[in-house]
């Protein structure tokens, strides 16, 4: 990942766009783009694949490279087979040898004699064919058939979580069993007579309470169209975009407060897994959400 985010951060020099230049462009921090040419996110605790995809895609945009080809780059270095792909497209490098490759001269020169059934096996090794390398329009090379073989079964695997995410939000609900209704206690009185007195509801109610706990889970559903992006306050920390495909979900936990402005009628929101209203805005059309107030909220619904 170091080694494709070196070649991101040369081409941009190399096309004299300076870090400031892309910060307005695309309003993404400085801070997070100077990451980015260090480490492509990868190690960052707040970013998740799906958007580092689209942070790569808004980059390549900015630069005027073709975001296909960078994408394609970002799958190389997640699998651990990107060399300098890109260097070679747009740098005009010449393409790095394969890791772990060793010259023939130098084989001759390490390798000790072999008994005749070893050469045999090598000889046998030797003749396999290898695999056919494809050069796609952006010069990025890539094992063919394994890596067909493995998009088809990432696509599969997609296609199945959209299909359960699916059913499980339209699917409907079962009606609630009803509670018992609460048995009558006998009371002593002076009069000693025994009187039913009902017992009080505190108990039931306090039993279909929710609670939250120390932290908070909201998970922000791209449900209507993609977002691009949303901005996103959790506690104190600072006001952040997130980029998040149609279909994809984005998680973040908060402890006190999370504020959500911008393009709040493209998405779904669960707090802890229950549902909440993306209308009850502020006159600044912000979702603003305590604790407290999710609190309470919980609370009205258990009534």
């Amino acid at each position: 990942m170091r080694r494709l985010a070196h070649d991101l951060r040369r081409i941009r020099e190399k096309r004299r766009r300076s870090l400031q230049a892309v910060h307005n462009e695309t309003k993404i921090a400085l801070e997070l783009l100077q990451h980015f040419e260090r480490t492509a996110l990868y190690d960052h605790e707040r970013y998740n694949p799906v958007y580092l995809r689209s942070f790569a895609r808004t980059y390549a945009s900015a630069l005027g490279i073709d975001p296909a080809q960078v994408l394609e780059a970002l799958e190389l270095a997640q699998e651990g087979l990107y060399r300098n792909q890109l260097a070679v497209q747009y740098l005009g490098e010449a393409p790095l040898p394969e890791e772990g490759g060793t010259m023939p001269e130098e084989i001759t020169a390490i390798t000790p004699e072999r008994p005749a059934e070893v050469e045999e096996e090598a000889s046998r090794t030797s003749e396999t064919p290898a695999l056919p390398l494809s050069v796609g329009p952006g010069g990025l090379e890539r094992l063919e058939r394994r890596s067909q073989w493995r998009i088809g079964v990432v696509i599969v695997l997609l296609l199945a979580v959209v299909i359960g995410f699916l059913w499980w939000w339209l699917r409907p609900l079962p009606a609630p069993e009803p509670l018992p209704l609460p048995s009558p206690a006998v009371v002593p009185v002076d009069t000693g007579r025994a009187v039913l007195v009902p017992e009080t509801t505190a108990a039931v109610a306090s039993a279909l309470r929710w609670v939250l706990g120390d932290t908070i889970i909201a998970s922000v559903i791209a449900a209507f169209d993609k977002v691009d992006p949303i901005r996103i306050r959790v506690d104190n920390d600072l006001r952040r975009p997130y980029w998040i495909e149609q279909g994809d979900t984005l998680q973040l936990s908060f402890t006190q407060r999370i504020i959500l402005e911008e393009q709040l009628n493209d998405i779904q929101l669960l707090l802890d897994g229950h549902p909440y209203p993306t209308d009850r805005r502020d006159l600044q059309g912000r979702l603003v959400i305590t604790r407290e107030g999710l609190q309470a909220y919980l609370d009205s619904l258990a009534r």
